[in-house]
């Protein structure tokens, strides 16, 4: 392939590329427009304006070029300047030494949390307090004063997900403006304290006491074991013991 033709197939493919870039980069700008605060119509509402306005800047070029053709011996220069820059061939693959040598650090992980769920979320009522909710971009720095240790936002969204905490995408906060956080009424209702039983042998006011129950009187096994009669007794007051008391037949006889 010859040095023109290259350089026709880089002008080519570059125009190819920068058309798309800008195609997304516009389709994005539009799609930004969208409010997650809103519903309805209302949220999609900045998108239209922002598309009428991409409508209007493409009218008004084409206005000014029918009007001023040699507007154009500007424009294209630059748009052929952009277009060769964007169609530059690919690098070459690095070589595995050098691309070893280039390979970043991994960053430090964050430390495993060893909070519970029913801990997290009181850390988490206790970070909104008087207020009826918090940021999420502002629990990382809240939960860090409160633990001692760092959070990151990534951390954060887990272990809401984790315990079971909804993210709602209007929660206001004094000073700022409506942001996507946690509401402290989706938070889970802290579980009641159980009931301490009374020790025994004390009686609940407006019962009747209970009624003690009976003592068993232990009953005496017998057996002759040659001349002599063998009688074991249980204690009552210990079960593990027992007491034995060997007599003679012969004195036992009438």
């Amino acid at each position: 392939m010859s040095r023109l033709n290259r350089a026709a197939s880089r002008l080519a493919t570059g125009a190819t590329l920068l058309a798309r870039r800008i195609i997304d980069r516009t389709s994005a700008w539009v799609r930004a427009g969208r409010r997650e605060d809103l519903t309805g119509w209302q949220a999609s509402l900045g998108c239209w304006v922002r598309l009428a306005l991409v409508v209007a800047g493409v009218w008004i070029a084409w206005r000014i070029v029918r009007a001023a053709p040699a507007v154009l011996w500007a424009v294209l220069p630059v748009l052929g300047l952009a277009a060769w820059r964007a169609g530059r061939p690919p690098r070459k693959p690095v070589a595995p030494a050098a691309a070893a040598a280039e390979v970043p650090e991994p960053a430090e992980e964050q430390p495993v949390s060893t909070l519970s769920d029913a801990e997290f979320i009181d850390l988490v009522r206790r970070c909104i307090g008087p207020r009826s909710g918090v940021h999420l971009a502002v629990l990382p720095d809240l939960l860090g004063e409160l633990t001692g240790e760092p959070w990151s936002g990534a951390r954060v969204r887990a272990s809401l997900k984790a315990a079971g905490v909804p993210v709602s995408g209007s929660v206001r906060m004094r000073g700022r403006k409506v942001s996507t956080g946690v509401r402290l009424d989706a938070l889970p209702c802290p579980s009641p304290t159980p009931p301490v039983a009374p020790p025994v042998g004390v009686v609940p006011a407006g019962q009747d006491p209970a009624t003690p129950g009976t003592t068993t009187t232990a009953t005496p096994s017998r057996r002759r074991v040659g001349d002599w009669i063998v009688e074991a007794v249980d204690d009552a007051r210990n079960p593990a013991a027992t007491h034995v008391r060997a007599t003679r037949a012969e004195v036992n006889k009438p």
